[in-house]
């Protein structure tokens, strides 16, 4: 309920994406939805703990409804930062985007935090 919470502030098709590949997912592979929309106290804080390399109003987070989502890996219970983790993830969900019709993906591409060179940040997807 959570996850569907924090997802329902992230644009249509994002949303999409999302549940499509939740719906899909592998026996022994699952993840949360940390983040979708963030307000200005929560991005001056993302921004802060050095989590966000963008002050309020200039992530992707900010916009409403949101253009991006952060989701890490449940593994044994509780969410896990560890990298390996977020590779079958990634690889799942770069897999259900391209199952997604032109129509679904609204024009719009998709972006992974973890294929970054410059800030890796391996929970982030944005739409572009």
């Amino acid at each position: 309920k959570t996850s569907r919470d924090r997802l329902e502030t992230c644009h249509p098709v994002l949303q999409t994406l999302m549940h499509r590949a939740m719906a899909a997912c592998p026996a022994g592979l699952d993840w949360m939805i940390v983040c979708g929309h963030r307000g200005k106290a929560e991005q001056d804080a993302a921004f802060d703990s050095g989590a966000s390399k963008l002050r309020y109003p200039k992530s992707k987070h900010n916009q409403t409804p949101s253009m991006a989502v952060d989701l890490a890996p449940w593994v044994r219970g509780s969410i896990s930062w560890f990298a390996p983790d977020f590779k079958p993830i990634a690889a799942h969900i770069k897999a259900t985007w391209e199952t997604l019709t032109e129509a679904e993906r609204g024009g719009h591409t998709l972006s992974w935090g973890g294929d970054w060179t410059s800030f890796v940040d391996r929970p982030h997807w944005e739409l572009r």
